[in-house]
């Protein structure tokens, strides 16, 4: 990866991405080391007997990898297309359905076991009403200093964290477990930050990632001192939390 690129050049390297499908980063070349893995968490907490909600599921991609860990799964994300790529993906898979819903939940007349979240917004009000007696709520979020090299070039306001113990107590629930890392991430080539970025908007994340696109003097400027032999250098900030209804 260069420090900086011309205006041909990056739109060289545009023309050849395809977009995102669903919440897909898999095509991306990176290196980073979380203390944990999501997937790897969630099951250990979840039964074969259990039923499962999973809010801001996105494509379903981490919820399908999940199915045969519990016994019914219903998946919900705001994003109509979100959940027509979901519905897609998990057609082989019966013990799981995909609903277009906000983390409000109306309508929603099921109690779960389990309710998942993984980088989308939550009320934890409607989780709590939602969760039997001694249910568990997971959620993985990114932190709101995730990204900040980027984030200050774009000028993007930092917003206050996703979550944190006050929230919990004030919702009734109890906290289990509450962890936090902030690690290096590292983007190996240009065509998977061009990719990332564009990929990124304000109603799935807390960044505009298209507007680092717009012109080549900006990309550069996120670039710059960013850039070593191993790619580009930014952060990974991610909050896991576990809470329960009691």
């Amino acid at each position: 990866m260069k420090q900086s690129y011309t205006e041909s050049e990056l739109k060289k390297i545009q023309e050849n991405i395809q977009p995102r499908t669903g919440w897909d980063f898999s095509r991306m070349n990176t290196v980073s080391s979380p203390p944990w893995d999501y997937i790897t968490t969630v099951k250990r907490h979840i039964k074969t007997s259990d039923k499962v909600l999973d809010i801001g599921t996105g494509g379903g991609e981490r919820f399908l990898q999940l199915a045969s860990s519990f016994y019914a799964g219903v998946g919900i994300d705001l994003d109509p297309e979100m959940v027509r790529v979901a519905m897609s993906n998990g057609e082989s898979v019966d013990n799981v359905s995909f609903l277009t819903k906000d983390d409000g939940l109306a309508g929603l007349d099921e109690d779960f076991n389990v309710i998942l979240n993984r980088h989308a917004p939550f009320n934890l009000k409607a989780v709590k009403a939602h969760l039997v007696e001694g249910g568990l709520f997971i959620t993985q979020q990114v932190g709101n200093l995730n990204m900040l090299n980027i984030k200050q070039v774009l000028g993007t306001p930092i917003p206050r964290a996703p979550i944190d113990s006050d929230m919990l107590s004030s919702s009734g629930l109890k906290t289990i477990k509450l962890e936090e890392y902030n690690i290096t991430y590292i983007v190996k080539d240009i065509e998977s930050l061009v990719y990332w970025l564009g990929a990124l908007d304000m109603l799935h994340s807390d960044i505009a990632g298209a507007n680092a696109l717009k012109s080549v003097n900006i990309l550069n400027n996120i670039l710059a001192g960013n850039v070593t032999n191993e790619g580009f250098i930014t952060n990974e900030q991610r909050c896991l939390v576990i809470a329960q209804k009691q």
